[in-house]
């Protein structure tokens, strides 16, 4: 089975190095721009089904890629992506100067209490428990695509990896990035990471977002 991961494409807010967590963001011009690379990426492939999160970027970039293949979009409230609470809608320069200490927390403890955040662990949990839903609603030969966001995408790999939670900032998701797993015989592997030929080849530019920077 084919797994892909994809983070839906660019918002104002990522530009402007917002977080976002829960919020609500469209998709700018550019992000769907974006979006429409990654549906002539898939144009010719036989996707069985796609998926996304039930926010309105996510699900933007789904209807994008799905142009081609004419499929139901499941809407999966697992794939959402973390709730942020305080940061939510700070640059990453008021983060660093009025949560520095809840930051700290957040990001080194995978199951730190703070209130109006969603700690990595759960995070996670609800992440690789969607996945595991997919999985066994599909066939080993299936190809699937999974629209969702950076830090879910991030800690499913993380898992895929059996790497530590915390390590989810060692590797950059792009807007609009596909990376693929794959499941076979009952073991996930990481086929590729953060794949964007796609945006490149169609001259499209690759901005580093507010939740793919390194804040500690």
């Amino acid at each position: 089975m084919n797994i892909y991961l994809v983070r839906h494409g660019i918002t104002d807010w990522n530009k402007e190095y917002r977080w976002q967590g829960e919020e609500d963001e469209e998709l700018n011009a550019e992000g769907i721009n974006q979006a429409e690379t990654v549906q002539k990426r898939f144009a010719g492939d036989n996707i069985k089904s796609i998926y996304s999160s039930t926010l309105k970027r996510a699900i933007k970039t789904a209807e994008i890629i799905n142009r081609n293949h004419n499929l139901e979009i499941n809407k999966l409230s697992n794939l959402d992506e973390c709730k942020v609470g305080p940061f939510s809608g700070l640059h990453i320069d008021e983060v660093k100067n009025k949560y520095k200490k809840e930051f700290k927390e957040w990001s080194g403890d995978p199951w730190s209490n703070i209130e109006g955040m969603e700690s990595l662990g759960d995070v996670q949990s609800r992440s690789v428990k969607a996945v595991k839903k997919i999985i066994s609603e599909h066939e080993k030969d299936d190809k699937i695509i999974v629209v969702a966001h950076g830090l879910v995408i991030r800690t499913i790999i993380s898992w895929v990896l059996k790497l530590p939670i915390t390590s989810n900032s060692n590797f950059r998701i792009d807007n609009c990035s596909v990376s693929e797993v794959l499941y076979e015989n009952n073991k996930f592997r990481l086929k590729s990471l953060n794949e964007t030929w796609h945006l490149i080849h169609f001259n499209m530019a690759i901005y580093e977002t507010a939740e793919e920077r390194d804040l500690q």
